[in-house]
């Protein structure tokens, strides 16, 4: 039964939203469309076909909005553009194959990591051929040197952080693991952009553990920022070294330029002296995130700022499944001030467009106030509570309810599906006309993140879990639990939430929950994020992955 009203949804919506029935995708298509990461997904859909000519594939890629490697290397396969090919082609060449190839392949395909994976012998082969890149030169200089820790720490600031911060993790270990770098190095090293990047690699590669204990000292100069301090204080916690952590958090605390950051620095000292004043100062702050609801829930305080605007009738003229139309709205809404944003959010203050005049309010009020819309609710809610928060809380983080948008990465729609996973799905759906737009429509994108749900949780017993699968897959979730992750020890389930090695999933998997927490509230069925973050240390929860 559920699949014969899928199969009638899904031919509804081929007749209803083909966007582009009266329009193909072909080369004139694009004539009129704004430059925009919509455009792009088109364009990168269209130059995989084969009707497209060089001249027209040279045409396309002066309108790409974001260029990226992967769109480089299929332009470069159907352009008639020999320079374009030859960067392709070196680019990704290992070292071994790059020695073989002439000059200037070898300088287009070389970099730092590269470099440090050669032998001190392949370093003379390779110099000679480097003339026109100066500081690489520079760095095998240094790198030929007797003892090339010395020489690093003799050097001037960037040229160390620039080696350190390029090399691969074999040779930060054989080089600058061996000893305790100098607090003064440390110290001076802090004056400087690049230390942030050292400090929070460092403290995220357990292989680098004098690095890492070089690090508890530093005395921070001005330039380091809240995200590198707060890894700083993580990393002083591993080392039990409570007072250095708690001096980090605050500095973190001090320099933190988002509610987020500032909370989650609070959190943690929270977790270090059990002094619930400072969960006093979380909740004084506007922003909802996992730290805040931690804060409301022990402080047993009402959650303030969540808005769950509820609209009716249909915006009489706007196309929520068009692409184009919404980053039409968002070229203006860019040289607008909050007033005049507000007054924009008003035209959109319709069911259909609750996710539009949502993200416009937030927008408004520069983010004030936290807003927990719940859309096309008619088309979830023959689900559970459970199934039905985490839906929304996905759909929020991927992409704020807006059914049309498209990601950097091309994942589209409501719950941003990449153009595989969505095929795949309609394939094991039977769907066999499926159309890619689909996905722009929100009772599809519904309908498609109920199907892979039902697949995530099938293993995952866990909101958190399922979000870092639904961001970074099932293969990369099973990895982060066999390492060891989420084990009894201090400071877990947090330290393991805050150490995942993926920053994007990590930070993903913590807003999901946050938004699970806030829904599951408004949905009327409350949940102790307190339990949340205990049941993560369960071991039946986490189990299964770790054989």
């Amino acid at each position: 039964m559920l699949y014969k009203l899928f199969l009638g949804l899904f031919f509804c919506l081929c007749i209803c939203i083909d966007l582009f029935a009266d329009e193909p995708v072909n080369f004139a298509f694009f004539n009129d469309k704004p430059r925009s990461l919509a455009k792009d997904f088109y364009i990168y859909e269209y130059v995989q076909s084969d009707a497209l000519t060089p001249k027209e594939a040279k045409a396309l890629f002066g309108m790409v909005h974001t260029m990226n490697i992967r769109f480089f290397h299929l332009f470069a396969k159907k352009m008639d553009n020999v320079e374009y090919k030859k960067i392709s082609k070196c680019i990704d060449l290992d070292v071994t194959a790059l020695m073989k190839e002439d000059d200037e392949c070898l300088n287009i395909g070389i970099n730092i990591a590269k470099v440090t994976s050669m032998a001190k012998g392949q370093l003379k082969l390779i110099k000679p051929r480097l003339k026109n890149n100066k500081e690489l030169v520079n760095l095998i200089t240094l790198m030929e040197s007797e003892n090339v820790y010395e020489a690093a720490l003799n050097s001037d600031a960037n040229t160390f952080l620039t080696l350190f911060n390029g090399s691969i993790t074999a040779y930060k270990a054989a080089i600058f693991n061996q000893q305790i770098i100098p607090k003064a190095q440390m110290d001076m090293l802090s004056h400087y952009p690049k230390f942030n990047q050292l400090a929070y690699n460092v403290v995220q590669n357990d292989k680098l553990e004098n690095v890492q204990r070089s690090l508890i000292s530093v005395t921070p100069a001005v330039g380091v920022t809240a995200k590198a301090l707060f890894y700083l204080g993580l990393n002083a916690l591993k080392y039990e070294e409570k007072e250095r952590a708690l001096y980090f958090f605050e500095l973190s605390v001090e320099r933190a330029t988002k509610s987020e950051e500032k909370d989650k620095a609070l959190f943690w000292q929270y977790l270090v002296t059990k002094n619930k004043r400072i969960l006093e100062r979380i909740v004084e702050g506007s922003d909802i995130n996992m730290y805040s609801l931690y804060a409301y829930e022990i402080l047993d305080l009402p959650y303030k700022n969540i808005v769950s605007p509820v609209l009716e009738g249909t915006h009489p003229s706007f196309n929520v499944s068009d692409p184009f139309a919404w980053i039409k709205v968002m070229n203006k809404v860019y040289r607008m001030s909050g007033e005049e944003v507000e007054a924009l959010a008003q035209t959109f203050k319709y069911a259909n467009t609750l996710p539009h005049y949502s993200y416009l309010m937030e927008r408004a009020t520069r983010y004030s106030k936290n807003y927990y819309p719940i859309p096309y609710p008619e088309e979830i809610s023959s689900y559970s509570i459970h199934r039905q928060a985490l839906m929304l809380s996905i759909a929020r983080q991927e992409s704020r309810f807006i059914p049309s948008v498209v990601s950097t990465s091309y994942a589209l729609g409501m719950m941003q599906f990449m153009p595989f996973v969505a095929r795949d799905i309609a394939k094991k759906e039977k769907l066999e006309d499926f159309s890619i737009s689909a996905m722009f429509d929100p009772r599809m994108a519904y309908l498609f993140g109920n199907i892979h749900l039902n697949f995530l949780e099938k293993s995952l017993y866990h909101p958190l879990f399922v979000a870092y699968a639904y961001n970074g897959g099932m293969g990369f979730t099973k990895k982060h639990l066999q390492a060891g992750a989420f084990s009894d020890g201090a400071y877990e389930p947090f330290l393991s939430m805050e150490s995942m090695i993926n920053e994007e999933s990590r930070e993903y998997g913590k807003k999901v929950l946050a938004n699970y927490v806030v829904y599951r509230h408004l949905l009327g069925e409350d949940v102790s994020i307190k339990n949340l973050f205990e049941i993560l240390l369960i071991p039946s929860v986490t189990d299964r992955f770790r054989n």
